[in-house]
């Protein structure tokens, strides 16, 4: 059976997060040399990105250690965190083809957005990514009161597309948030590896694919021959 919908996840799903992330910190450096001395300042980027974990690490936790490594920023964590929630969302650049694909998927089957974050930072990238218009149901965590892993996101979506668990694909970057918290409802998966190896210690994904932002073809790939 072809699914019936499919869920993508947005950060290094739909748009690159990654990019936005590096672009808002090397933004972060110019705005404030003084806390990044040139010369360790390769070691302070690698630092900060792995912190960071893409994204996946804790917002509050993050913006404590940055702080307390770079003290000559003059931010508490507090206003770190708003400092990078309202300038990164706006680093966020469309791909041409993840739209016009999505434009003819959205054509032939429900599709939604199941996603972590607040609706401002998130649906602020959506809208950056022209991606908006295109999907029209989005289910965040900020808004639905429940974060993946928890199943109560994917069920807000299901009830939203009227889809059993097995009539549906959802693809993302998480191996834990996504893959694994969806594969527990009995949904189809598709992991965005972004090159990294498959944790051993959870079951496989139905799917994977390198990435989907520049190279879109790989996922509808998927799409097509899944039976």
């Amino acid at each position: 059976m072809r699914p019936r919908a499919v869920f993508f996840d947005l950060d290094d799903t739909l748009i690159d997060r990654a990019g936005a992330f590096a672009r808002y910190v090397e933004g972060l450096i110019e705005r404030h040399p003084a806390a990044f001395p040139p010369l360790h300042r390769a070691e302070q980027l690698a630092r900060i990105h792995a912190w960071d974990q893409r994204g996946a690490a804790d917002r509050a936790s993050f913006c404590l250690r940055v702080t307390a490594a770079f003290p000559a920023l003059g931010f508490t964590p507090e206003a770190l965190w708003e400092d990078m929630s309202s300038r990164l969302p706006r680093l966020v650049g469309p791909d041409e083809g993840v739209c016009e694909w999505m434009g003819s998927l959205t054509a032939r089957q429900s599709v939604a957005v199941v996603s972590n974050g607040s609706g401002r930072v998130q649906r602020t990238k959506l809208a950056q990514a022209r991606l908006t218009e295109l999907l029209p149901d989005v289910f965040l965590s900020g808004e639905v009161g429940a974060a993946k892993p928890d199943p109560r996101l994917f069920q807000a979506a299901l009830a939203r597309v009227g889809r059993a668990p097995g009539e549906v694909l959802h693809v993302g970057d998480d191996p834990e948030r996504d893959i694994a918290g969806a594969a527990r409802l009995g949904l189809a998966t598709c992991w965005v590896s972004h090159g990294r190896e498959w944790p051993r210690e959870l079951p496989p994904p139905t799917f994977t694919v390198e990435r989907i932002t520049t190279r879109v073809q790989d996922i509808a790939g998927v799409l097509a021959r899944w039976t």
